[in-house]
């Protein structure tokens, strides 16, 4: 009963920024606390009914997608949303590496250690090494079916997010003898499922409605991607986004707004309407349309036109 609302909270008494330096607020399903990089929100706060400081790798990537300096057009924001960056390889992978190089791999577990060395981090759909490095963690956080709840943080970092050092953590393995057998696991699943080592993440990660089928890129927001995306698996063993991103808005207010959307999984559920699917492949591929807010863009993009009263 203790979590039953049974009062309003006061406005004053929430968590505020005005005109916060840097001139951008954000949260990616964050505690309030890092809305702003220059403009932080007191940690030590007097707010009783708000969760305890906290941020996701995915919230601290936006972080860095956007806490610069510099000013970003509606198309530079619309680039940087579609990122395919993967945060926490660039915490993991040196100590994977590390800990694999050090049991002087041969055959198939060497040639995927240096397939890990030579990708750039990326969850984009052409990307080789990520599909095994996603297996890889799956495993080594046992993540793996039938458990679905990962390991503890402090068994799997070796340095785990701490509001001291909320940029820079969580970092490292907390179990290289274990991050090596997973990778062992891993190299071999890889090429049971998936015929190769090299597969490319887009050919195993799809968005599929209708008759859309196409790759797509982008990962779980707890594996640090921003463009966030999760999956289910397909009859074939192919991996379907089913959660995640869908419907991306980004507007740049002025004295006319000016916008672009995309909808994912269309304006209509029925799958005979010609709205189904036709915004599918656009969403796979980050790219969005432009919305109409004036009168001239709405007619200008109507396709059926019908006034009460005419046939």
């Amino acid at each position: 009963m203790r979590d039953v609302w049974t009062r309003y909270i006061p406005f004053e008494s929430l968590p505020q920024v005005l005109n916060p330096r840097g001139g951008y607020v954000h949260n990616e399903n964050d505690s309030p606390h890092f809305t702003n990089v220059k403009d932080r929100i007191d940690i030590n706060n007097a707010f009783p009914n708000l969760e305890k400081p906290d941020l996701s790798l995915r919230g601290q990537l936006a972080l860095q997608l956007i806490g610069g300096d510099n000013k970003l057009s509606l198309e530079d924001v619309v680039k940087l949303k579609h990122s395919y960056r993967m945060l926490l390889a660039d915490r993991v992978k040196p100590d994977l590496i590390a800990a694999v190089k050090a049991k002087e791999p041969e055959g198939d577990a060497a040639a995927a250690i240096g397939l890990l060395e030579r990708w750039d981090n990326q969850a984009a759909p052409e990307s080789k090494g990520a599909t095994l490095f996603e297996l890889w963690w799956a495993e080594y956080s046992g993540l793996r079916p039938p458990n679905r709840t990962p390991l503890p943080d402090d068994k799997r970092f070796a340095k785990v997010w701490s509001a001291a050092d909320p940029f820079n953590t969580p970092i490292g393995l907390a179990d290289p003898v274990r991050a090596v057998e997973a990778f062992n696991w891993a190299v071999a699943e890889t090429v049971r499922r998936y015929g190769s080592l090299d597969v490319a993440w887009g050919d195993v990660h799809r968005v599929r409605r209708g008759s859309v089928d196409v790759p797509v890129g982008g990962c779980a927001g707890s594996m640090g991607c921003f463009r966030v995306l999760a999956f289910t698996r397909d009859t074939d063993g192919k991996l379907v986004a089913n959660a995640g991103d869908g419907w991306v808005l980004a507007v740049e207010f002025g004295e006319t707004p000016r916008a672009l959307s995309v909808l994912a999984y269309g304006q209509s559920s029925r799958r005979a309407s010609p709205w189904f699917a036709d915004q599918t492949e656009m969403f796979a591929k980050g790219e969005l349309k432009k919305v109409a807010f004036t009168a001239a863009d709405v007619n200008a993009q109507a396709v059926v036109k019908y006034r009460p009263g005419e046939k």
